[in-house]
């Protein structure tokens, strides 16, 4: 058996995951490379995979690694494998010039786990309601064609720009290539959801990847050009589908509901890219990263003044002493991060 059927079987033993979605996963979004693993008494005993995504930080697109099925067996827990793991493929990562590391932590208890390794919750969202009128909808009354999209084929480029284009306007958010969208789509597909679309005069004005769950349909994102109200449509495809209420996962910085979580994996350049973003905001700290042993490189003082970094020990100034946990958390807070359409 192969590395890759030895991580497909820890899978199925990790996880409570529907056997179409293992199938769709190992056969568009595993790839060896990106497969990290440890072996013990001759089998793949415990694995991850760390896959790359552009994310837009601080006025920059820059490269960043999502953490996926991080999984141990069960046998072999409680011994540090998983921490041991996420320390090589971390260093890994900055060798690669990867920026940053993301996951979603699959049960609470995993987010004190996760910390230990540097990680800090950090992309949340909130809920928006929105509840169907009693009348039925007129589609033609305010200009708007509302349609289901066939999820079985590729997306046209006009969905494609439209959707990048949308994605890109967040300023610190996790993005989708046009094959990462086709996969989004077809899991969309497994769920029982549905993506639709809004023309105005012609025009594409909005996005809405759906999934119905019992009386309610969950909206995962909805991304709308300036000027549409989401009501509309999302009346509209509530009707569509005999149901009266939707949940629309929205970005906001008030977000109070908590997803996903990040850790820097290089420090110095992601400080560099935070204090130009802050030029003209009076930023003014120096601070001290101590303890990442997965990262050395990442320790030691760093001074951000006038919208630039200095990276040097400085006689008489007091830094404020942060871990890569603290160091992340304090930089991603200010910057209200976002993900979505995750294969979490």
């Amino acid at each position: 058996m192969n590395i890759k059927e030895q991580t497909r079987r820890l899978w199925k033993t990790c996880f409570d995951d529907d056997d179409r979605f293992v199938d769709l996963y190992f056969s568009r979004r595993y790839r060896e490379e990106i497969n990290q693993v440890i072996e013990k008494d001759g089998m793949v005993v415990s694995a991850l995979q760390a896959i790359p995504y552009p994310m837009t930080f601080c006025g920059e697109t820059v490269p960043m690694s999502y953490i996926s099925g991080a999984c141990t067996l069960p046998g072999y827990r409680g011994h540090g494998l998983m921490r041991d793991l996420l320390a090589r493929t971390h260093r890994a990562m900055y060798e690669d010039g990867v920026l940053m590391a993301t996951l979603i932590p699959a049960e609470e208890w995993l987010k004190n786990y996760y910390a230990l390794s540097g990680y800090a919750v950090c992309f949340r969202y909130a809920l928006k309601v929105i509840n169907s009128c009693e009348q039925p909808v007129d589609n033609f009354r305010n200009d708007l064609d509302i349609r289901n999209i066939d999820l079985s084929t590729p997306v046209d480029n006009s969905l494609f720009s439209f959707f990048s284009e949308q994605m890109s306007r967040r300023s610190c958010c996790v993005q989708h290539d046009r094959d990462d969208l086709n996969l989004v789509l077809a899991d969309l597909q497994l769920s029982g959801g549905s993506l639709w679309v809004a023309r105005k005069c012609g025009k594409l004005v909005g996005m809405f990847f759906c999934v119905p769950k019992g009386e309610i349909l969950s909206v995962k994102e909805m991304l709308l050009s300036d000027g549409l109200d989401a009501s509309d449509s999302l009346t509209y495809i509530l009707h569509s589908q005999g149901i009266h209420q939707a949940e629309c996962i929205v970005p906001s910085c008030n977000a109070s509901e908590e997803l996903g979580m990040a850790r820097l994996v290089n420090v110095a350049e992601c400080l560099r890219l935070f204090a130009a973003s802050q030029y003209g905001w009076e930023l003014d700290i120096d601070i001290q990263v101590e303890g990442d042993d997965a990262i050395p490189e990442n320790n030691g003082y760093y001074s951000l003044h006038g919208g630039e970094l200095f990276r040097r020990f400085r006689e008489g100034v007091s830094y404020i002493r942060m871990n890569i946990h603290e160091v992340t958390a304090w930089v991603m807070e200010r910057l209200h991060p976002y993900m979505s359409l995750m294969l979490d």
